[in-house]
């Protein structure tokens, strides 16, 4: 047992020799993911420490276990939970005071990150300059590469797509493969997958939707070599969103599945009770089963609610609720896309990367209402939030709803002047379907 020295040292009232040894076991679990497992013997350390009388060498030794013990809890109940926080938040003060520059990385990277899966999206900006600053002040370059990613991820979040391609490409200009191997460990995630996962939906919006799937398809290679259970099933989780933009449900599906599999054969329940049926219940609802997508959707989010997490839930809800409309609870589904829409537009939250297609879905649901003047409404601030991303994609999934509302309304040259431009701009995506819907309307509308 890897514990059982420390636990003679305790029992013999020698707390000196059984913190160093609590830390050793607690890391070493955390190595083989036995999370609930390291908790517990850091934990234990946490406790002898807090005895003990103020002094460099205590500070010393309780910034040693809170380090795992944050990154523990982050895989077992996700970012956003307040055990994050407890355990990184006390570690702060201590690294500055000791001048623990290492320390630094994974504290503030864990702080963000607690704060934005909370969906404090732009309120989380500040840790993002917490690490820039601090990367500046020490020269640190493990720092420099962490704030340019955390950088990436927040203005991915907040919408600002072509500033955070900027930091995702300053992150693979910094990145080597064997030098930053053990930032993995420290995060949870290793950053060229975390670029990879957002930056190929970054491309998608962008009008990219080949170059979404290639990026794709690349992350996923060398996560799978890589080999970090977490980071990988994150990876096919979230990454799977480029196959749900191109609404391509089969391959959502897969990476549902394997998501799953990852998590339990490793008892990460992020991955296999939030993570995996959120993203499944998604692809059965885009496969049109939307009554077992909605409860597959509302399983996962049940768990992500409990932790706390926030991030993504306007747009999964909107996709919730576009499964309560195909099922005909349209007023239901009005109310809850509201809600994701008031948190989108809350001062401080702001993750606005998919307001323009929140807008549109509630547009849409308009119009099956007959609020054809609501429905307009709605499109059209689509189509600004969509312009002003220099988001092509959903702009043109916007403009083909509003072309096919005007068809209806007879004003087929206003559909036709508003859709052709935006389709005329693709390079490729073609066999998409929402270029071959959008090339479909521009035929009947040009017949």
């Amino acid at each position: 047992m890897r514990d059982l020295p420390a636990h003679h040292y305790t029992q013999a009232g020698q707390p000196l020799r059984a913190i160093p040894l609590w830390q050793k076991a607690g890391e070493a679990a955390l190595a083989h993911l036995a999370l609930a497992e390291s908790i517990s013997h850091l934990n234990q350390g946490l406790k002898l420490i807090a005895a003990l009388p103020k002094s460099v060498e205590r500070d010393a030794s309780e910034l040693g276990l809170r380090i795992p013990l944050g990154t523990a809890w982050s895989a077992l109940k996700g970012w956003p939970a307040p055990e994050v926080w407890s355990s990184w938040h006390p570690a702060l003060p201590l690294a500055r005071s000791l001048g623990r520059n290492d320390a630094l990385l994974p504290i503030l990277w864990g702080l963000q990150e607690n704060v934005m899966t909370q969906g404090r999206v732009a309120e989380s900006l500040a840790w993002v300059n917490e690490a820039r600053d601090a990367a500046k002040a020490t020269g640190d370059p493990d720092l420099l590469l962490t704030g340019h990613l955390l950088a990436f991820i927040c203005y991915f979040w907040m919408g600002n797509l072509i500033e955070s391609q900027q930091h995702g490409d300053k992150v693979l200009g910094l990145y080597d493969a064997e030098k930053h191997r053990h930032l993995a460990h420290l995060a949870n995630h290793d950053f060229k997958t975390s670029v990879g996962v957002f930056g190929s939906s970054c491309a998608w919006m962008l009008g990219y939707p080949d170059r979404a799937v290639r990026l794709n398809e690349e992350m996923e290679a060398h996560t799978r070599q890589r080999a970090h259970p977490f980071d990988y099933g994150f990876a096919l989780a979230i990454g799977a969103a480029v196959f749900d933009f191109r609404c391509e449900p089969e391959k959502v599906r897969m990476r549902a599945e394997e998501c799953e599999r990852i998590g339990r054969d490793n008892s990460m329940p992020v991955l296999w009770a939030m993570m995996a049926p959120v993203t499944y219940g998604m692809a059965l609802i885009r496969a049109g089963k939307a009554a077992e997508g909605v409860a597959r959707l509302k399983a996962g989010l049940m768990v992500w609610d409990a932790s706390g997490g926030k991030l993504l839930t306007p747009y999964i809800k909107a996709v919730l609720a576009q499964g309560m409309a195909m099922l005909g609870e349209i007023d239901g589904a009005l109310r809850f896309i509201d809600e994701q829409l008031a948190q989108v537009e809350h001062p401080g939250w702001e993750e606005r990367v998919h307001y323009a297609e929140i807008l549109r879905l509630k547009g849409w649901m308009l119009s099956l209402s007959d609020d054809m003047q609501g429905a307009e409404k709605n499109y059209r601030v689509s189509l600004n939030w969509a312009r002003g991303q220099q988001a092509k994609s959903w702009e043109l999934r916007t403009a083909t709803s509003l072309a096919r509302l005007w068809q209806v309304q007879g004003k087929r040259k206003e559909a036709l002047d508003l859709l052709k431009p935006m389709y005329d701009w693709f390079t490729e995506g073609f066999d998409t379907k929402d270029l071959k819907e959008a090339k479909a309307l521009l035929e009947e509308l040009a017949a």
